[in-house]
């Protein structure tokens, strides 16, 4: 086999050497062995090629991170995974690395292309969680099945093509070997075949790479095989982790047989997946069985080429069996061309399959946000419950989710690897078909010439014939000698006119030739500078629309600091009532107060005429005695005397103490009186309060009414709207089509001549189609904006509905208190009522008792004078009906204001009834307003999240214009290197061709300059992508994350700028080490970068956000500095020194 017949650096072979790579215990990779180069004229293209491809590829590496190279001071315990061999590498050793496994399980392979970085943090979270986390048998057993199949497979075709390729080295160094040997006798007529030759050799090395090329997608695809392996077992295993976490002893694990049952239909559909990608590689089988039926056609042509140079028979049968394996050959490339278009169908389909993975991988990527929403549900409520022991498992499922996001964009990288390649092939594939086109031109302008000069030969030997036929008396006859000599000398003299007129007709070919591919190439950077003009108009629209946005933005964080303020004192207001209300409340606990003591007072007073009551009912008693012993004694009347004097002395104090109490009674009913007015003027301003909030709310039900319809008349608008833009979208994707067509038509109109006109009108039709896509576009940016006006509406609409959900419930809350209110004078009324009740039932009391007691004391003292004690009673009789007067008046007065006050209650009873009825009416539409609104809300939802999405998609298709930009930099860097490669390696050394290739170098410069500004645009555009969602972060929902939050982020960004900066500089150490050993001039005109000291992660943390985000602008200045530092004296040594440059791409191979 091949690799048997390769030798190691050291002298020995790799299966024999002492430190053999083993599966299960090898700690160092096995190097790449360097194919064995052919000596052969595509010795230079392939040296060309290569170094333009490791640029290419290490610009690729500076792109993404310099995730791929390590640093062996930063890993120097890094173990390998896997046995497979780096994957940057030069084209001529690619596709001899075998792939190793530990114990016949698939791992994955990191850094499976040049432009396809795994992330070694990455890989070491998930083979942790691999390991932490449980398997099951029988996925594992279907997986292990399937890729020892795959590993099966790709073993024999690595084998197949390592033995074509030895065949192929063989018999160029057969073919080589019989050339020099020819040189020496070559004739002049067969230089033509030599140059035939030499283009075969050519097409040969083609085919090469083209073989080169499917092995290489052949492990492109086993790697996305084994990533799409590692994310389905990663996933598994997040659901089992899952299952653990929630299902806890009280919760039902219906959900989680849910779950599994979900992802066993997914695992099965993977499964599927997995069985079409194996016939995708049964199809590269027969690919490269039919590029051996190819070779083995092409051995057996050299092989009938060298019989007829061993024969060295110059016959015309030898030139014409020649032209017939010639014509053989062109057929059979032919066919190989079907073939190659039968691949990249198969390669389609197979671009195809990737997508709907990608789908897929989306979906679990959903999935897993949701997962993650779950988990940090669960880890609160563990956190409630006082279970933190979880934790550790939730930052790995965190950790997990950003490698499969990580993966996602290695997988998008990918397949624009495949884009790349496919345009190569395509454009290999057309400059095969103009040569060939171009040979057989070539070779019917040959055989015409040869029929032309063998006609002229046999006519002038049939003339000579002729002549010598009649008879020559006139002339004399010549010598023999001379005869012979004259023949030679005319056959020597037509040899040379034949060579010189083949010459002539060669170079005139050939400078036709250069002329035709001259003009394609204009044609080609004509079509290619168009594109690039519409790209960058596309991204000049795309940075309107952005700043239009931030725009809009702006005018949100206005609205909503507006709404704020206004928020801010509405709640000033609010407290201004609460401090007003609670002083009202004081007032009315104090005068509650005053009239709780002065209802004691009233109560201590009535106790003391209880007891004057008592009193009285003794002297009764005594007076009674008395009047028994009337008839005994005189003495008797003094004492009566005596008493009555101490009862008018009483019935003074009586009354002094009466007029006292009525004294503080009237001062108690005038402040009723005015507590009464008081309360009235509440009444009166509670009821126009009341009135006014009546009309605010009707005001309200008409506003609600408006907006409801208002609402209506915008959802209906909006589905127009949508309906619009998705008729709109259709109509530019159809224009699109259209204008693909066009210009495809445009393309293939260019290539003829004679359709001019008809080129014209499809410029023109495609300039209005371009119009209309334009007018499409800035259509969709108007509809857009009055979804945006829209939107704003509505926010307004639920502001409003907002304050005067607040107005409704500041108004229940009056109606509350002045209910209150009324049932405290009420209860303060009736407590009035019976105090003027008990008064003068007291009053009529002691009136009886005076009267009865005036009547005993006439009986009893009918000594004394009538007159003076009819007078006496008399007055008595006058001050009582005042007294009774008085009570009487004082009773009635009262009763109005109850009756007042009672009236009033009722029509306030009323007033607050048909409130409570109107404010029950307005409870029920309000909720018919709210679920409008829920609705409404729901619509606006779906419609910002499909915003969010759109915006989501532009942001994209911004980062696809730049990396479309890029590789169309990059493919036309390597045509120019392609001509260049093939101007220095024709023989021609003109001036012209010098010419040609400097004015190539001149273009390729050009084009590297403008692939470095495509670069730092593409980073300044992730910059603002990046400042963007800081910003749109912390204006959602009116909150933003937390300064820990923010730092978190800023501080895992800051490191991981940290890594790939200290990675930049061990890289760029290396080139100046290379470059001071090969040549120190490279170095001049480069001073070294002067970069501040970096900051541990520890004073990291202490720094505020402010000073982050300082800290942060500056390592991206200082990564932007490093990365023209590389990029510049990358291609100072590849100009100069190329071996260096090879040198650079083993070391990374190594580092790999």
């Amino acid at each position: 086999m091949y690799t048997q017949s390769r030798s190691s650096p050291d002298g020995r072979s790799p299966g024999s050497s002492g430190h053999q790579s083993r599966p299960g215990n090898s700690h160092t990779a096995p190097r790449p062995q360097a194919q064995h180069r052919s000596p052969s004229l595509g010795r230079k293209n392939s040296a060309s090629s290569m170094s333009m491809e490791n640029i290419q590829s290490l610009n690729a590496v500076y792109n993404t991170g310099m995730s791929s190279y390590i640093d062996p001071i930063s890993s120097p315990t890094h173990v390998p995974r896997s046995g497979r061999s780096s994957p940057l590498r030069s084209p001529a050793a690619s596709g001899h690395s075998r792939s190793g496994s530990f114990g016949g399980s698939p791992l994955p392979a990191r850094g499976s292309s040049p432009n396809l970085p795994a992330s070694s943090s990455a890989d070491t979270v998930t083979a942790n969680m691999a390991s932490q986390l449980p398997h099951s048998h029988e996925l594992r057993q279907v997986r292990d099945n399937v890729m020892v199949d795959l590993q099966s497979q790709t073993k024999e075709m690595q084998r197949e093509n390592s033995a074509l390729r030895k065949e192929i080295e063989i018999k160029e160094g057969k073919l080589q070997s019989s050339m020099n040997s020819i040189k020496t006798f070559w004739s002049p007529e067969l230089k033509k075949e030599r140059a035939i030759r030499k283009e075969e050799a050519s097409r040969l090395a083609l085919l090469k790479e083209q073989l080169r090329v499917t092995s290489e997608e052949n492990q492109h695809h086993q790697l996305t095989i084994q990533a799409l392996q590692d994310e389905l077992r990663t996933q598994r295993d997040l659901n089992q982790l899952f299952q653990e976490g929630t299902v806890k002893p009280g919760t039902s694990c219906s959900q989680s047989d849910l779950d599994y049952e979900t992802l066993w239909s997914e695992n099965e559909r993977k499964n599927k997946e997995l069985f079409l990608l194996r016939k995708t590689v049964e199809e590269l089988e027969i690919r490269i069985e039919t590029q051996k039926q190819t070779l083995s056609a092409r051995d057996e042509s050299i092989k009938k080429l060298l019989e007829m140079l061993q024969s060295k028979g110059l016959a015309m049968k030898s030139m014409e069996e020649e032209r017939g394996d010639y014509d053989r050959v062109k057929s059979k490339m032919i066919e190989a061309e079907a073939k190659v278009t039968h691949l990249e169908s198969s390669l389609e389909m197979r671009d195809r399959d990737i997508n709907n993975l990608k789908e897929e991988l989306l979906k679990y990527s959903d999935n897993s946000h949701q997962l993650r929403s779950h988990g940090s549900h669960s880890h609160h409520h563990m956190q409630r419950n006082g279970q933190q022991n979880d934790l550790p498992k939730v930052t790995a499922l965190q950790a997990i989710i950003e490698s499969k996001e990580k993966k996602i964009c290695q997988l998008e990288k990918q397949l624009r690897e495949f884009e790349e390649d496919l345009m190569s092939l395509r454009s290999n594939g057309a400059v095969s078909s103009e040569e060939r086109e171009e040979e057989v031109k070539q070779l019917e302008v040959y055989k015409s010439h040869s029929k032309f000069m063998k006609n002229k030969e046999n006519g002038r030997y049939t003339s000579d014939d002729s002549n010598s036929s009649q008879p020559l008396e006139n002339v004399t006859p010549l010598s023999p000698r001379a005869e012979a000599f004259v023949l030679d000398k005319i056959d020597q003299l037509k040899s040379e006119l034949n060579k010189k007129e083949t010459e002539m007709l060669t170079m005139q070919t050939k400078v036709d030739t250069m002329h035709n591919q001259l003009k394609d190439q204009q044609q080609h950077i004509d079509v290619l500078k168009e594109s690039l003009a519409a790209k960058e108009e596309h991204s000049k629209i795309l940075s309107a629309d952005i700043d239009s946005m931030r725009m809009r933005l702006e005018e949100k964080d206005q609205l909503l600091e507006k709404k704020n303020k206004q928020i801010s004192s509405f709640s000033s207001e609010k407290n201004k009532h609460s401090s007003e209300l609670t002083e009202v409340k004081d007032m009315m606990d104090i005068k509650e107060r005053k009239i709780t003591v002065l209802q004691r007072k009233n109560e201590n007073l009535e106790e003391q005429l209880k007891d004057k009551d008592k009193q009285i009912s003794t002297m009764k008693e005594r007076v009674k005695s008395l009047q028994q012993d009337t008839s005994n004694s005189d003495s008797a009347l003094i004492t009566l005397e005596e008493a009555l004097s101490e009862k008018e002395r009483q019935i003074e104090r009586l009354k002094s103490q009466r007029e006292r109490s009525e004294g503080e009674r009237q001062e108690e009913q005038d402040n009723l009186t005015k507590e009464n007015k008081e309360l009235k003027d509440k009444l009166e301003t509670l009821q126009n309060e009341l009135a006014e909030n009546q009309s605010n709310l009707l005001d309200l039900k008409e506003h609600a009414s408006s907006l409801a319809s208002a609402g209506l008349k915008k959802d209906s608008r909006l589905k127009q709207l949508e309906i619009q833009l998705s008729q709109k979208t259709e109509e530019v994707n159809e224009l699109e089509m259209q204008v693909k067509r066009q210009a495809r038509q445009v393309r293939a109109a260019k290539e003829s001549v004679e359709q001019a006109a008809a080129n014209k009108e499809a410029a023109e039709k495609s300039g209005m189609l371009e119009d209309q896509v334009k007018q499409y576009r800035d259509e969709v940016t108007r509809s857009q904006q009055e979804v945006d006006r829209l939107l704003e509406i509505l926010k307004e609409m639920e502001n409003e509905k907002h304050e005067k959900d607040l107005r409704i419930r500041e108004l229940e809350r009056q109606t509350r208190d002045s209910n209150k209110k009324l049932a405290s004078i009420k209860h303060r009324e009736q407590t009035e009522k019976k105090k003027n009740a008990q008064l003068l039932e007291e009053a009529r009391k002691h009136a009886d008792d005076q009267s009865e007691s005036s009547q005993q004391m006439q009986l009893k003292m009918g000594v004394m004078d009538e007159k003076s004690i009819v007078r006496q009673k008399e007055d008595r009789i006058e001050e009582l009906e005042e007294a009774l007067r008085q009570s009487v008046n004082i009773t009635a007065e009262r009763e109005m204001l109850l009756a007042q006050t009672q009236a009033g209650k009722q029509t306030v009873e009323k007033q607050v009834e048909e409130l409570t009825q109107e404010i029950e009416r307005m409870k029920k539409h309000l909720q018919a307003t709210n679920a409008k609104l829920a609705s409404t809300s729901l619509s606006l939802q779906e419609k910002e999240d499909r915003l969010a999405q759109l915006r989501a998609d532009r942001k994209k298709q911004l980062l696809e214009v730049m990396e479309m930009k890029q590789e169309a930099l990059l493919a036309a860097i390597s045509e120019k290197d392609a001509n260049i490669a093939l101007l220095e390696l024709s023989s021609s050394k003109k001036k012209k061709t010098i010419d040609d290739v400097a004015a190539l170098k001149r273009e390729k410069d050009q084009f590297v300059q403008q692939l470095k500004q495509q670069n730092q645009n593409r980073i300044k555009l992730m910059h603002d992508n990046f400042d963007e969602e800081m910003n749109g972060s912390s204006v959602t929902d009116g909150q933003g994350p937390s300064p820990d939050q923010l730092n978190t982020q800023l501080l895992g960004m800051l490191e991981d700028l940290q890594e790939g900066q200290r990675k930049l500089k061990a890289y760029i150490d290396h080139l100046v080490a290379l470059s001071l050993e090969k040549d120190k001039t490279l170095l001049e005109g480069l001073p070294r970068t002067q970069q501040d000291e970096v900051r541990s992660m520890e004073k990291l943390k202490e720094l505020d956000y402010n000073e982050l985000l300082e800290e942060y602008r500056r390592h991206e200045e200082d990564n932007a500095s490093l990365q023209l530092y590389a990029d510049t004296l990358l291609q100072r040594i590849a100009d100069h020194h190329p071996d260096v440059l090879e040198r650079v791409v083993m070391a990374l191979e190594g580092a790999g």
